[in-house]
């Protein structure tokens, strides 16, 4: 049985691989503690006392804002550690797993984007991604990197995506204000999981896109996310949503307006479609019930 490290155990995706275990793998979790992506030391040790044939690196500094005042910690995190794994799963042939951010374009293409396009990072979390995903490839072409969007799921103990941000504000009958300048792809966790788990099993190496089908505006992201928590009596109605432009909220980072990914890759190398992320929102809501 094959033996897979996934770090980041306590998050979303990870979660997301609890549940499918074992499917034929041994897995084992470990937490931000126990393979601190900061300490190239302890990834080794852990590598070493583990022996794990994969490893699948969850984890990543994903606080899009803070990656810009953050800068020498977000960078060492998405960027150098990343690269340092890579070439120590390479060194011991271990085949590593990493994911990707839709925020690596820039947006100007108004068009999904393929797995050919040439990445543009507009701030620097975009930038310490795009680094981190060249050199795990770089290092082997066994290795794999999925880029996705959006991600959301249900877990336990966290309740930090955007539906969770979204539902938080309408029960406490805040006023919802979302951007309609902002479209990318909502891809459900345990999907994604399942992708990745499809794609070891198959042998395949290289740079995905792995996300749901069907493109949306933040803003119709979160009308749908109201419309679906009322039929799921998770609230009584769905409170009005004010469509703003992003420089609403006045961020001083830069975001992509448009950064759909096309799944045509990954569609055909699964040989089914990937399906939409409604399902997957139904889901998690009736879990939250």
């Amino acid at each position: 049985m094959e033996h897979i490290l996934v770090t980041g155990g306590n998050g979303l995706l990870a979660h997301a691989f609890r549940k499918y275990g074992p499917c034929g793998f041994e897995f084992s979790f470990l937490s931000h503690a126990e393979f601190d992506l900061a300490r190239k030391d302890v990834m080794a040790q852990r590598l070493a006392e583990l022996q794990p044939l994969i490893v699948i690196n969850t984890a990543a500094y994903n606080l899009v804002d803070r990656c810009e005042t953050e800068r020498e910690h977000s960078w060492l995190i998405n960027a150098v550690a990343p690269q340092q794994l890579a070439e120590m799963c390479a060194e011991k042939n271990i085949r590593l797993v990493h994911y990707g951010t839709d925020y690596v374009f820039d947006g100007a293409k108004e068009a999904p984007y393929i797995e050919t396009d040439a990445p543009n990072p507009l701030n620097h979390y975009a930038a310490g991604k795009f680094f981190g995903e060249q050199a795990v490839l770089r290092a082997s072409p066994d290795n794999l990197v999925l880029r996705t969007s959006w991600v959301f799921d249900w877990h336990p103990a966290q309740a930090k995506t955007f539906v969770h941000t979204v539902l938080k504000a309408a029960s406490q009958g805040r006023e919802l204000k979302s951007t309609t300048d902002q479209i990318s792809v909502p891809t459900f966790a345990a999907d994604l999981a399942g992708w990745t788990l499809e794609l070891i099993r198959a042998g395949a190496g290289g740079l995905f896109h792995a996300v749901n089908d069907g493109g949306v505006s933040r803003f119709a992201w979160t009308e749908i996310i109201l419309e679906e928590a009322v039929s799921a009596e998770l609230i009584s109605a769905a409170p009005p949503v004010g469509p703003v432009l992003s420089s609403f909220f006045n961020s001083t980072m830069r975001r992509p307006e448009y950064t759909v990914l096309d799944n045509d890759k990954l569609t055909k190398c699964l040989g089914r479609p990937l399906g939409s992320w409604r399902p997957g929102l139904k889901k998690m809501l009736a879990q939250m019930k």
